[in-house]
């Protein structure tokens, strides 16, 4: 008789695939930010946990979303929410690219 060995593997990619709906309507909120107030202000009040990974990432590449409302999203979520949230690969990216 043979023996079944298992290998298991720690989760490498991202907890949810799909972009919620609501991520258009927080990109909008995140535009209207002038600093790193308005954007810990909407953090706090308007926006879900699992929506931060998400929106850091999708904001980090619109032109039209200030660069200090990304640090400040970038900072707020922190490298373990946003491995996570992102993956290990695409958390790396995007701290790498925003260099807070």
């Amino acid at each position: 008789m043979m023996a079944v060995k298992m290998h298991s593997q720690p989760r490498g990619a991202a907890i949810e695939e799909d972009v919620p709906d609501v991520l258009v309507h927080a990109l909008a909120q995140l535009r209207n930010c002038r600093d790193s107030m308005d954007t810990l202000i909407l953090i706090e009040e308007h926006l879900p946990e699992r929506l931060l990974p998400s929106l850091a990432w999708v904001a980090s590449r619109k032109t039209f979303i200030p660069s200090v409302a990304v640090k400040t999203l970038v900072k707020y979520c922190g490298p373990l929410h946003l491995e996570r949230g992102l993956g290990r690969s695409r958390a790396r990216e995007l701290q790498a690219r925003v260099v807070c």
